[in-house]
């Protein structure tokens, strides 16, 4: 359990070190050197294990694409190109439609049927999310609008979708005896590559942003620039680490250890945990809308799985 609670503490983490690292760079160039720098490390490390090397097979190349594509491209430039305006804790509330995603997901893609119970958990999950999406920062309200959602929002909505899409394809490589490290060190390399080439694009040759200083020890020894650059190795680094090498990996040796619907819950603990640290670390006020938010999706999910009782399975190694 200590295990489960580290987990999501650090997923919370990611978002409150994502936040203050767009202070220093913008979100493309940023994630292109993060996935960069964790999908070569995963690699590097499948590489020199030495063990369970698995040649990719020709009909599998399609997967693989999709995993480059929609679980780490399109879902993570989406959600920071989205943080800059919105707080950390609403991003990662945002990201608890996962696991409704997923099953509208499933009832389309795969066919499986849902139960009366499960269709209105999912009414009420999705409904529930309006209190915290009517609630918007001075930043949101700039973009544009498609009703009360703000681009922002949309944004972020999709970056979920993407995401939980592509959880199903590495769940399909996983069950063709693909290592969860290989999968990950793939489609993070690949989707750094194509952040990188849309940073050239749409936001020019590489520049760090002209912020204030932070700690003034480091400009009086490296200067301003080796301040803002020293930051944001720190907050790469810190990311890669947390959530490419440890979070990515912890999270699939947990789901061998525990049932999908304890970790769907369990996973409410982020939103809390994003909460706390964005207040301690960023000022980021918390509003009634949050908790209201929380409270009709902890609801909705428990109708969902109503039929599938939480239970801890404890398998061998």
């Amino acid at each position: 359990m200590v295990l489960v609670i580290l987990l999501y503490l650090l997923f919370a983490s990611t978002f409150t070190l994502g936040k203050a690292a767009l202070s220093y760079v913008s979100p493309f160039l940023f994630i292109g050197i993060r996935m960069m720098l964790g999908g070569s490390m995963l690699l590097a490390y499948y590489t020199l294990r030495g063990k369970e090397r698995t040649t990719i097979k020709f009909a599998d190349y399609l997967l693989f694409a999709r995993i480059i594509l929609f679980h780490i491209f399109c879902a993570y430039t989406l959600e920071f190109w989205a943080l800059e305006y919105v707080t950390s804790a609403k991003a990662c509330l945002l990201y608890n439609l996962s696991p409704f995603v997923t099953a509208l997901l499933c009832y389309f893609l795969r066919n499986e049927r849902l139960t009366s119970k499960q269709i209105c958990g999912l009414i009420i999950g999705f409904l529930g999310f309006i209190p915290i999406l009517i609630a918007q920062t001075p930043l949101e309200k700039i973009g544009w609008h498609f009703g009360f959602l703000s681009c922002y929002e949309i944004a972020l909505i999709a970056s979920v979708v993407s995401s939980a899409y592509g959880w199903m394809m590495v769940k399909k490589l996983m069950d063709k005896n693909y290592s969860l490290v290989l999968i990950n060190g793939i489609g993070m390399t690949g989707g750094g590559i194509l952040a990188l080439l849309l940073s050239l694009v749409k936001e020019g040759l590489p520049i760090v942003k002209n912020v204030p200083v932070v700690l003034p020890q480091l400009v009086d020894r490296f200067g301003l620039m080796g301040e803002q650059f020293i930051m944001l190795g720190v907050y790469s680094f810190a990311l890669v680490l947390i959530a490419n090498i440890i979070g990515y990996n912890l999270y699939g040796y947990l789901l061998s250890r525990y049932s999908a619907t304890f970790l769907s819950f369990a996973g409410f603990m982020t939103p809390l945990f994003a909460a706390l640290l964005g207040r301690i670390f960023l000022n980021e006020q918390v509003t009634w809308h949050f908790f209201a938010t929380m409270i009709c999706v902890v609801f909705g999910l428990y109708l969902f799985h109503e039929k599938k009782p939480i239970v801890f399975e404890e398998k061998g190694l």
